[in-house]
Formats: C-alpha cells, sequence, structure tokens
C-alpha cells in the first residue's frame, strides 16, 4: 500500500500521527489544560508553525483522534461484528480501555461545548485508513460514522419503540462524555471508567425494561 501513496502524502500525515502520538503522551502524565501546543511540538519534533498547517488548535488534535477511533468503530458495524445493545456496550468499553481516556474524553467535552455548531463532518485519507487498520485485508477506505450514528445504528437493532430510540441515543451520548466527566472531579466515587459506564448502561437497560413492561 505504501508504494502506491506519493511520498508527499506519507510524510504529510506521518507529521499528523506524530502530533497526535506527541499529544496523547502527554496527556498521560499531565491534564489537558496544563499541555501548551510547544510541548507538542517539542515531543514531535517541529515548530509551531508546522503544527499550524495541521491543527488550529490542541482540541482538534483530539478530534483527530476521535475520527481515527470511529473508524475502528465503523468497521465493526461494516462487518456486523457486534448486534444492538452488545454492540453498544461495545463501543462504551472500547471508550473507556482508551489510556488516558478519562482525560481525553473530558478534554472533547469541554471542547465541543465551547462550539458554535457542531464540527465539521471529516475522513481519512487512504493512507490513513491503511495505518488504522489493525489488518492488512482491513484497510480499505470506508464511511466512518460519527459517533450519534454509531450508536443509531446499534439502537435500531433492538427491540426498543421507534418513538424512544432517539431519546435513548441522547441518554447515551450524555453518559459516553458524562460520566467521564463525574470520574475526573470525583462526583462519582472511586472507580474505574469502564466500572462506571457498565454500572450506568446496566441501570439505563434496567429501566428500559421495567418502563417496557
Amino acid at each position: 500500500m505504501d508504494k502506491k501513496i506519493p511520498l508527499r502524502e506519507r510524510k504529510k500525515i506521518q507529521t499528523r500521527v506524530s502530533i497526535l502520538d506527541a499529544f496523547l503522551s502527554a496527556l498521560e502524565s499531565r491534564p489537558f489544560h496544563e499541555i501548551g501546543i510547544e510541548d507538542v511540538c517539542e515531543a514531535a519534533h517541529i515548530s509551531k508553525m508546522t503544527f499550524f498547517r495541521y491543527f488550529t488548535s490542541k482540541e482538534e488534535v483530539l478530534d483527530y483522534f476521535v475520527l481515527r477511533w470511529c473508524r475502528q468503530r465503523s468497521l465493526e458495524i461494516q462487518e456486523a461484528t457486534y448486534q444492538g445493545m452488545a454492540g453498544i456496550r461495545h463501543v462504551f468499553q472500547s471508550a473507556s480501555e482508551i489510556p488516558s481516556a478519562t482525560k481525553i474524553l473530558v478534554a472533547l467535552l469541554q471542547y465541543y461545548s465551547k462550539l458554535k455548531e457542531p464540527p465539521s463532518n471529516k475522513n481519512l485519507s487512504i493512507y490513513e485508513h491503511s495505518l488504522v487498520a489493525e489488518r492488512a485485508d482491513d484497510a480499505l477506505p470506508l464511511q466512518v460514522l460519527p459517533l450519534r450514528a454509531i450508536f443509531i445504528y446499534y439502537i435500531d437493532q433492538t427491540a426498543l419503540p421507534d418513538e424512544r430510540k432517539t431519546l435513548i441515543v441522547d441518554h447515551l451520548l450524555t453518559m459516553f462524555y458524562g460520566i467521564p466527566f463525574q470520574v475526573y472531579t470525583g462526583m462519582i466515587g472511586a472507580t474505574s471508567l469502564s466500572d462506571a459506564y457498565r454500572d450506568h448502561l446496566n441501570l439505563l437497560l434496567a429501566s428500559l425494561a421495567v418502563s417496557g413492561r
């Protein structure tokens, strides 16, 4: 695959990925607000001018991370790896397994709350698809679904009444970002993000079962 991609394109994407890796590495030891663009540039061995050729802010770097993460969830949908509520549980579990997941999700929540309109839809280049793919046969481009669409796909596979599905998707999105915020600020007792997600999902599913009787 690499030989088919122009060298200039490969170098461009590799720089973008190195910026992302440097930022995620910094998050392992420091909270989001303490990380400066200068710190990322030093770790990635680039200038600030180079940084701004690829991203407009450090928040946009996290947006790029989400795009890559959603690509993997979209591939699972394409391959029908999970169905219905099992898919919902997997989305939350995969998010909780991200290194520094709580910091990343809290930072995204803060970032999105400041936007006057939703982030613009973006996609990955052919080369980026090959970098994200875990297997060679998964490297082909595919439509990257945003998180809401991913939740909608799995909820549509359940027996929930159609008139309730939009509300449930809204609840899932609130949980996805809200629970990490509560864990981060200590509003939820000392627990892992994975456990917190699991407990709240169980409560939501139990409430659905009761109200559906």
